[in-house]
């Protein structure tokens, strides 16, 4: 037990501490693998979500363009409300002739599955949809879009013809949602540890055996082969602790936390069209993590200048996506709006304002945000 203690040494040496090392980490990638449905040699550690993502769609369209199929004869089919780091990989790609789908969500800011189907060409090497979305918080139709793809992989097979593989950005998802891989019907999915109160630097890349990829650096054997860079051993070791207290306890929370902080999320949108009837909910009011609340409210001064003026209050949120920077308006909101809009709709994607509500937070909370919310300055016209 003493050794147990040591477990900071390089995982890949030969001595002692090494192997305790060793033995911490495969500890780590056994109890993740149990709790997604996978074997533990499909699991991959990495430093988070945008790693991952960059990660799973290089290393499938790298494996295509290894075997000499050319850019314009590679397809990918994803949305246009993904994460950036889904978004800016493939773009690198579409600038060398690879051809990107973007799948429109529908006006609640959910993706119809049978529209994601429909784009799929006998050339789609990778089929990309997140779980949950980050900022609006929208839950997709993962499983479903995973069975359809399942069954034009079997008439692929036996055609002897490449299938796409489906790939699911689930970061946000665990805390509040089953991330069981076969539930989803994914052959990848990309999972974050800070997304789910675990520490941040960290997270995972799980990949089901039949997949072809390659891998994104080169240089070590480590996870192996895939992710050459030594381990952390004590990231790891949250990560799997984080992921298990979000699964394991979901059921519970489900019970508990997740209808109180549904109540909870229902009270804030009731008080808005209350109390700020002006400001619009964006996304579906249904399909949606309990703990989201993404609002555009007219007429604001400075969207920024509005979280400066909440923090002052006590008050965190942010405006869209932080990983976004010099961006005057979020792409997700914009996605919404049909492409014939009027320009007077377009004021929602510049003003945004998201929160994240905590799970024990409460009414007397949302109530506050609301009244700092009234009193935000704004502009006699937008």
């Amino acid at each position: 037990m003493a050794r147990a203690g040591k477990a900071w040494a390089n995982p890949s040496a030969i001595y002692s501490e090494g192997v305790e090392a060793k033995k911490a980490l495969e500890q780590a990638r056994t109890s993740s693998a149990r709790i997604l449905g996978v074997k533990p040699e499909e699991i991959y550690f990495t430093s988070g979500g945008t790693e991952s993502n960059a990660t799973i769609i290089q290393g499938v369209l790298r494996t295509r363009l290894e075997k000499g199929i050319a850019p314009q004869n590679i397809h990918v089919v994803t949305t246009a409300i993904e994460h950036s780091s889904i978004l800016e990989t493939l773009a690198t790609f579409a600038r060398h002739g690879v051809k990107v789908t973007y799948v429109k969500p529908a006006p609640d800011g959910v993706v119809r599955a049978d529209d994601v189907l429909a784009a799929i060409t006998p050339a789609t090497a990778l089929v990309t949809v997140m779980y949950a979305n980050n900022e609006i918080g929208t839950i997709q139709p993962v499983s479903k879009i995973g069975a359809g793809i399942r069954k034009i992989r079997a008439e692929k097979m036996a055609k002897g013809a490449d299938f796409p593989v489906f790939h699911t950005d689930a970061s946000q998802a665990p805390l509040w949602l089953s991330c069981d891989l076969e539930g989803l019907r994914a052959d990848a999915m990309t999972l974050d540890a800070h997304k789910m109160q675990g520490p941040k630097g960290v997270g995972a890349l799980v990949v089901r055996r039949h997949v072809s990829w390659e891998p994104l650096m080169a240089g070590g054997g480590q996870e192996r082969g895939k992710r050459p860079t030594t381990e952390s051993v004590a990231l790891a070791t949250g990560f799997a602790e984080a992921l298990a207290i979000a699964q394991e306890g979901r059921a519970q929370r489900a019970k508990k936390n997740r209808d109180r902080a549904t109540k909870v999320r229902d009270v804030f949108f009731g008080l808005l069209a209350r109390e700020l009837p002006e400001a619009v909910i964006n996304g579906s009011l249904e399909k949606r993590l309990p703990n989201n609340v993404n609002i555009s409210i007219p007429n604001l001064v400075d969207p920024e200048l509005a979280v400066l003026f909440l923090d002052k209050e006590g008050i965190a949120c942010s405006t869209k996506s932080s990983c976004l920077k010099g961006e005057e308006e979020s792409y997700v909101v914009a996605a919404l709006f049909p492409e014939d809009a009027p320009k007077s709709e377009k004021w929602r994607a510049r003003n945004t304002l998201r929160f994240s509500l905590a799970p024990k937070a409460s009414k007397r909370d949302v109530s506050l945000i609301v009244e700092a919310l009234k009193k935000l300055p704004k502009n006699a016209e937008n």
